[in-house]
């Protein structure tokens, strides 16, 4: 009978078990079966669309070129006969670089002054010869033939002193030549002829090329897209560019000052120089660097994070979020630029859009989307400048 009991208890108890696990595992589907993503849903992330200011900057590649550069050449037939510096030396504007034989042209002065000094008394003589005659005229002693012959003689003498004198003036100019200044400060390269060696008036090796490398410039090409925006900028002000490479440490600053005058047809660019101070010397003619071409502030700009955007040269597209049917949609846009991890969307969208910025690559148009984090709200605060990128059209 006890035995009995027991038994009857224990399937109660059983009975009872069984009861509680199917009431659970009804309330768990019933409570989390709405919350499951639909079959074949895709997993992204989204950004809202934000409005903000941001600064307007144009990222390029541009070649380091020197402010002027000289090729320095002998005016002369000579030998050198000393050199004042050395290779890779920096020479300042005047300074001697090198001296050539002077002897001959020392030697032709002598003989030019003396061939002067002879003139001017030949001068002397017709001079008095034609005043003589002025004055015999008066008492009719001379003839008026008399008197014009040594008029013309006179002038004629003078003549010979004017040749005289801009011979000797031309032979002291080329005694000049043979001291070669430098005519910029900068930096010299390799010495091509040295002391001892005999030179040709402009042979086509040079002696030596100074750069002049501070100030320097930077050239670089701006697609045409960008020309309006370099033009307001230049009316408005100067227009600042930062010029950096992998190997320099920090950024040089400098101005924009030329604008070419024509587009290049074959690529659709314009040229544009800039010009750095660099009197640290961290820009060196050749080199390549990146350019940062800042043209003011866009306001209250259409931005999204640029891994949205999608594209080639041409078009460009993200997908944004439909939130009636929360399914992917394929949204064709402009962009103006890229701001270091912001791009900036002058058409097809709102303010008050959403668009996938994780998971693109599994997303197709009308996708169905399990979205892991909401949106946040817009953010209309000013962007933090950023490092300046391509646009995804240039």
């Amino acid at each position: 009978m006890v035995k009995k009991k027991l038994h009857t208890i224990a399937r109660k108890k059983t009975s009872y078990l069984l009861a509680a696990l199917v009431i659970t595992a009804w309330w768990w589907l019933g409570t989390s079966g709405d919350s499951k993503p639909p079959v074949n849903a895709v997993h992204v992330t989204v950004a809202p669309v934000v409005r903000r200011d941001v600064p307007m900057q144009v990222a390029l590649v541009g070649t380091v070129v020197p402010y002027e550069t000289v090729a320095i050449k002998s005016r002369l037939d000579s030998q050198i006969t000393n050199v004042h510096f050395h290779d890779g030396d920096y020479v300042k504007e005047g300074q001697t670089m090198f001296d050539l034989d002077d002897r001959a042209i020392k030697a032709a002065i002598e003989q030019l002054a003396a061939a002067l000094a002879k003139e001017k008394a030949q001068l002397t003589n017709a001079k008095l010869q034609y005043e003589r005659s002025q004055k015999l005229i008066k008492t009719h002693v001379v003839a008026q033939a008399q008197l014009d012959e040594t008029k013309a003689a006179y002038e004629a003498q003078l003549a010979q002193v004017n040749a005289a004198q801009a011979n000797l003036d031309n032979e002291r100019v080329l005694l000049t030549y043979t001291k070669i200044d430098a005519p910029i400060s900068g930096r010299t390269g390799t010495i091509n002829v040295t002391r001892g060696n005999n030179i040709k008036a402009n042979d086509t090796q040079a002696l030596v090329t100074i750069n002049q490398i501070t100030p320097i410039r930077v050239q670089f090409a701006v697609p045409q897209r960008y020309y309006g925006q370099v033009k307001t900028a230049l009316q408005d002000g100067n227009v600042t560019a930062k010029a950096e490479n992998k190997e320099s440490k920090g950024a040089a600053d400098g101005t924009l000052e030329y604008v070419d005058n024509g587009i290049d047809v074959s690529n659709g660019t314009f040229a544009v120089r800039a010009v750095f101070s660099n009197k640290d010397e961290k820009l060196w003619p050749g080199m390549f660097v990146n350019i940062t071409l800042d043209l003011g502030m866009e306001k209250d700009a259409l931005t999204v994070p640029s891994v949205a955007v999608q594209g080639d040269e041409q078009n460009h597209f993200l997908f944004t979020v439909d939130s009636k049917t929360n399914k992917a949609v394929r949204t064709p846009i402009d962009v103006s630029q890229n701001n270091g991890d912001i791009a900036i969307i002058t058409k097809g969208l709102s303010d008050t859009d959403q668009v996938i910025i994780d998971g693109i690559l599994r997303v197709t148009d009308g996708a169905t989307l399990d979205i892991s984090a909401p949106a946040v709200a817009n953010d209309k605060t000013q962007s933090k400048p950023a490092e300046s990128l391509p646009s995804p059209k240039s």
